[in-house]
């Protein structure tokens, strides 16, 4: 079960950890400008969760009320108890967060959600879904600002069967970036490293919408942050692939061992 997460990555990156800037050109993107993208390496400190993948606003400029995106259910690459999952998450700095986690092989209880109520109370629980290796999860958040309430929706697109729970949350919940991508509790997990890099997971057809009403993709005019998990070392552990173009689809992977 996902536990509380402590999102260090930009908080490090606050405190001047190493970023790169770069451009990206993205045509197509309905209702939104292009922003500029951020690389940033991961926070290797013990007890800190690990995470490959990209955020939307790399500063708390703005406020998300909703994520969604596909997910191929996909076999474990390592055992199942350590192979990465993929999340999408709507979360503001180390407060509040709000998530839907899918587990490889599949199965009851292969798929749970998380969501921050208080600042010291939780909810969590697995869908009550079945899906097997190769059905494609459609993975909704949904945040009702005014009524101060969670959605979280999930759908398997072979079957249709669908559930939504809801949890409502204090008014003091906000949330300032939609992520999508794999996390892993520890890189001691997926050690040794394989021989060649292994697929992790994909996310297809992404959608994010502002409090204001403003939709795009992991692109929009904000600026899109990339965390990639490093070692201590310096040694790629997990990343993200390149974006589509229109930023609505990427992969992540377990890298190769140097």
């Amino acid at each position: 079960m996902p536990r509380r997460v402590v999102r260090t990555i930009f908080r490090a990156a606050a405190a001047s950890a190493v970023i790169a800037t770069f451009g990206l050109t993205t045509a197509g993107i309905a209702h939104a400008a292009t922003g500029r993208v951020q690389v940033f390496y991961g926070d290797h400190s013990a007890g800190y969760d690990h995470y490959a993948g990209y955020d939307t606003a790399s500063s708390n400029n703005w406020l998300f009320r909703y994520v969604a995106t596909t997910v191929p259910v996909q076999a474990c690459r390592i055992a199942p108890d350590k192979n990465p999952a993929a999340e999408v998450q709507l979360w503001s700095g180390t407060r509040w967060l709000a998530l839907i986690a899918v587990f490889c092989n599949g199965g009851a209880g292969s798929v749970d959600f998380y969501a921050d109520k208080s600042a010291t109370t939780y909810a969590q629980g697995a869908f009550r879904l079945s899906p097997r290796v190769g059905d494609r999860l459609r993975l909704a958040i949904f945040r009702n600002v005014a009524g101060h309430r969670d959605f979280f929706t999930v759908t398997d697109l072979r079957t249709g069967q669908s559930q939504t729970v809801r949890v409502t949350t204090s008014d003091a919940v906000a949330y300032h970036h939609a992520f999508l991508g794999s996390f892993i509790n520890s890189n001691a997990d997926v050690m040794p490293m394989p021989a060649t890099r292994e697929l992790l997971w994909t996310f297809q057809n992404t959608r994010v919408v502002t409090y204001g009403g403003v939709g795009g993709t992991l692109f929009g005019p904000w600026a899109t942050g990339v965390e990639t998990d490093q070692t201590s070392a310096g040694v790629t552990v997990m990343y993200p692939g390149t974006p589509s173009s229109s930023g609505a689809s990427f992969s992540t992977y377990l890298h190769a061992a140097p």
